[in-house]
């Protein structure tokens, strides 16, 4: 019983580690990687409508739709509501292109796809500002 008990203690110091290493993390490096994977993904959406490749349409849709609920999480922590409502529909957009090609109607899917891409500029043109360097530095 007391070795079940100092496995709890250990497991509850592991998991307030991580939260405490995720909120020190600047917003700007916990989106970074979540940012460049869509703008890859969002990349290889184009070409797979373009192919008219469902399955890989699917796939990216279901990729998207992972990181902007990253994204949102990311953004309701750190209290920027606009961008984390963005992030939302975006989930939104995700799903309805990953619907329509599962079910193999890719024009259904460009117009979300077109709406997905809008609203990455949207967000970017309010809450990203350019360096000197050519890094980016989010703009709450």
């Amino acid at each position: 019983m007391k070795m079940r008990k100092v496995s709890v203690v250990i497991g509850i110091c592991m998991l307030v580690a991580f939260a405490l290493t995720l909120l020190a993390q600047s917003i700007e490096q916990q989106l970074s990687p979540i940012m460049k994977d869509n703008a890859a993904t969002m990349q290889s959406l184009r070409r797979n409508l373009d192919a008219k490749s469902a399955e890989a349409v699917a796939t990216d849709a279901e990729k998207l739709q992972n990181n902007f609920t990253q994204a949102a999480g990311i953004f309701k922590a750190n209290k920027v509501g606009d961008a984390a409502k963005a992030a939302k529909a975006n989930v939104a957009l995700a799903g309805d292109i990953m619907k329509a090609a599962k079910a193999g109607n890719l024009d259904a899917a460009a117009e979300p796809a077109g709406a997905l891409q809008k609203s990455c500029k949207g967000c970017h043109d309010l809450h990203r500002e350019q360096l000197p360097d050519k890094t980016y530095k989010f703009k709450p």
